[in-house]
């Protein structure tokens, strides 16, 4: 299960100053593209679910994302993940089985570990910066628990409970209607 919190960066520099006064060790850069299919007859919006491919340094994931369960400042949910070294057959094959891609996010990220809780420090194009705070457990309150303590040792403050394609989505929308 992962459990995860994204806030509104007040800053990545700033973030990733006190990133290193507490300890954390960087663990590498990348960027990424994550691909989201739609189903061919479900709605992913409404199951509150995702199949997202992500591409990144000629490695990719294809990952299905469970409904999530919703705690205070995260949210936890089921991650099926499938690592491949061809992007583009992977992609051909969900193609072929009726998905359709509907959007795609880039990003810049930096992610550190600390303790056991993976920050991920991001840029990400046309939404600006954020931080995540994720950890993998058989526990959902327990890693609540530290990512909360964590999130108050770094200063943030801004929770963001929607993930980058909802905020795409409520950007785009916004737009449109102007």
């Amino acid at each position: 299960m992962e459990v995860e919190s994204k806030f509104r960066s007040p800053g990545n520099d700033k973030v990733e100053k006190a990133l290193g006064k507490l300890g954390a060790e960087l663990v590498c850069e990348e960027e990424t593209e994550d691909v989201y299919f739609q189903h061919p007859n479900r709605d992913f919006g409404k199951t509150d679910e995702a199949l997202r491919l992500r591409k990144k340094d000629g490695v990719s994931e294809l990952t299905y994302k469970g409904p999530r369960m919703r705690m205070e400042h995260t949210k936890a949910r089921e991650e099926v993940t499938l690592r491949t070294e061809d992007p583009l057959t992977v992609q051909r094959i969900v193609e072929r089985l009726g998905f359709k891609e509907f959007m795609s996010v880039h990003k810049k990220r930096r992610n550190f570990k600390y303790d056991k809780i993976r920050i991920s420090v991001d840029a990400v194009d046309d939404l600006g910066e954020y931080v995540e705070l994720e950890l993998i457990t058989e526990e959902p309150k327990r890693a609540e628990a530290l990512i909360e303590q964590v999130r108050g040792e770094l200063a943030l403050t801004d929770f963001e409970p929607r993930t980058y394609l909802e905020l795409i989505l409520d950007m785009n929308a916004r737009n449109e209607k102007k």
